[in-house]
């Protein structure tokens, strides 16, 4: 299985490189491919180093089994549609085919049935979605009516220029206007993550809606809270709140079990000790803390998980070695 990383010198490209190491797919070195930018840098995996090619116009595409895309959503409209048409498989990490009703979205241990099989394109979700669903699915038997979800997303959720951003202003650096955040993130936080619409909903919000809506098959699902950017190197916590229709005495224990049962997710069982992003960067599984049930008639919730991993590499390379088992 040949292999080809998109963007292979970014912060999400170079965690693919660090999974496909010890994966089932990386038998072989993968091809890697960059902007004109990054073309030509030495990339070290395993015992050697590979070079990144060119992303162009006279870029080699063919002998591509699948290809992981950790690019913008520019470059994956232009370029993902070639790689299948080349006769291989794309995993896009960006934005550009999440809604595209011709496009799987997928989350392995929610909706793995809709990994296509053959040449075609799969979106990987939102680092937020990701996290969110992976402690909501095994919830969903209870019935929630609506989910509020309150994100408190970190720096690296930018990028390299958000950790850079945070790094220099930490050490007394200037603050630069759009580089790439609207306020200053050291000893900050803001409620606004991407362009608002005309219903004051932010983009990083309404894709938590939009998305879950189609991973769950489930157009009338309610999701809304506010997406904040926290001064935070590395993971994503979100504050879950599920409301439902009827009280429930024994929700809460039924949940506990669930939760403990559910593949990819981590259960923190002491209310005084929970999940916190600092010791969880660099973990795969999503942790689940702070279940509580105040009123019989909602649940709430804590998760942390490290959206450079569960919330974008890891959950690509795992659509792709699915994809590879069937293929």
């Amino acid at each position: 299985m040949k292999v080809g990383v998109v963007g292979a010198t970014g912060v999400v490209g170079q965690e693919m490189l660090r999974l496909l190491e010890k994966s089932p797919l990386g038998e072989e070195p993968p091809h890697l491919l960059a902007s004109s930018r990054s073309a030509g840098q030495k990339v070290a995996w395993r015992d050697q180093e590979l070079t990144v090619h060119c992303l162009d116009e006279n870029a080699d595409l063919g002998g591509l089994d699948i290809s992981l895309m950790a690019a913008g959503s520019d470059t994956a409209r232009q370029w993902a549609p070639r790689f299948v048409v080349a006769g291989g498989a794309v995993v896009d990490n960006s934005s550009a085919f999440r809604l595209d009703d011709q496009v799987p979205l997928v989350i392995p241990e929610v909706n793995p049935e809709m990994i296509s099989k053959g040449p075609g394109i799969i979106a990987n979700p939102n680092c937020s979605t990701i996290i969110l669903l992976l402690a909501l699915k095994p919830l969903w038997c209870l019935g929630p009516a609506r989910i509020i979800a309150d994100t408190y997303q970190a720096v690296s959720g930018a990028g390299r220029s958000g950790l850079e951003a945070l790094e220099r202003e930490g050490s007394g650096g200037e603050f630069r206007p759009g580089d790439p955040f609207p306020f200053p993130i050291h000893g900050n936080l803001f409620p606004a993550i991407g362009p608002v619409d005309d219903e004051g909903v932010t983009e990083e919000e309404r894709k938590m809606l939009d998305e879950t809506r189609k991973i769950l098959s489930d157009p009338d699902i309610v999701v809304q809270g506010t997406c904040v950017r926290v001064p935070v190197a590395r993971c994503h916590s979100i504050a879950v709140n599920l409301l439902f229709d009827e009280s429930d005495p024994t929700r809460l224990e039924k949940a506990v079990e669930l939760l403990k049962e559910s593949p990819g997710v981590q259960f923190h069982d002491d209310p005084e000790s929970p999940p916190t992003p600092g010791p969880l960067a660099g973990v795969h599984l999503v942790s689940v803390g702070r279940v509580r049930a105040p009123f019989s008639d909602s649940l709430q919730l804590w998760v942390v998980g490290d959206q450079l991993l569960k919330g974008a590499a890891l959950n690509t390379v795992q659509i792709a070695e699915l994809w590879s088992a069937t293929n």
